[in-house]
């Protein structure tokens, strides 16, 4: 049967515009979601590292309750459960993308923390510096170096999820695909097409994150208890 399809791409430009908006919807989506992610992540997971039980127990909670809950119920949490707030789809998708992806980030962070070498912070802290100090300007560094890999791998799954706001009528790339393919009935160029955009994105999503200062182990990163 593919054999035999005969492939037109003409409908597919004819619908260039359409597709061009939901690309930017999706980057959007996703790049919005993703600063608010990795704000949220970096404090639950340096709550988890605090000393104090309290701080690490609320850190646990909100991140298992988040996480084992589907990222289309945050979704429908936010446009169908507050419909009361009328708040906008995007917004809506954007508050899931970002709560969701928060409590994994925050895991992540955790991790990169509890990796590096505890005479690190106390040594910063023995400089005189606070702990927020310690945190930012020695810990923080060394730990994104740990991190990198997996927040590169989270960024992109972040934005193949963001395919999930089409269901709250969210035009972004799937919505204008699906609106595209039930137009022209072009389902395989339809979703190549879509496919391609979204290897593109999260390529170059994962490239960039893997390119921040400090994020590549060759970089040289300056260690207190070295100085």
């Amino acid at each position: 049967m593919l054999a035999s399809y005969q492939f037109d791409w003409a409908p597919i430009w004819a619908h260039r515009n359409l597709l061009f908006s939901g690309f930017a919807l999706t980057v959007a989506v996703s790049a919005i979601a993703l600063i608010l992610a990795v704000i949220l992540g970096t404090l639950l997971g340096t709550l988890a590292t605090a000393r104090a039980r309290l701080p690490r127990i609320a850190a646990a909670v909100v991140v298992e309750c988040t996480r084992n809950v589907p990222l289309l119920i945050h979704m429908y949490f936010w446009y169908i459960g507050l419909a009361s707030l009328r708040l906008p789809p995007f917004l809506c998708a954007v508050l899931g993308l970002a709560i969701y992806s928060a409590a994994y980030v925050g895991e992540i962070v955790r991790g990169g923390i509890n990796a590096v070498a505890r005479g690190q912070s106390q040594a910063a802290l023995a400089t005189g510096l606070t702990r927020g100090q310690a945190l930012r300007l020695v810990v923080y560094p060394q730990a994104l170096r740990i991190i990198a890999p997996s927040l590169a791998g989270l960024f992109s799954q972040l934005i193949k999820d963001s395919s999930l706001a089409s269901v709250i009528t969210v035009t972004e790339l799937s919505f204008a695909a699906s609106a595209i393919e039930s137009d022209t009935f072009r389902s395989f160029e339809v979703y190549i097409t879509i496919s391609a955009l979204y290897i593109v994105l999260v390529m170059a999503t994962s490239k960039l994150v893997l390119l921040l200062p400090g994020a590549h182990h060759s970089d040289l990163v300056v260690r207190v208890a070295d100085a």
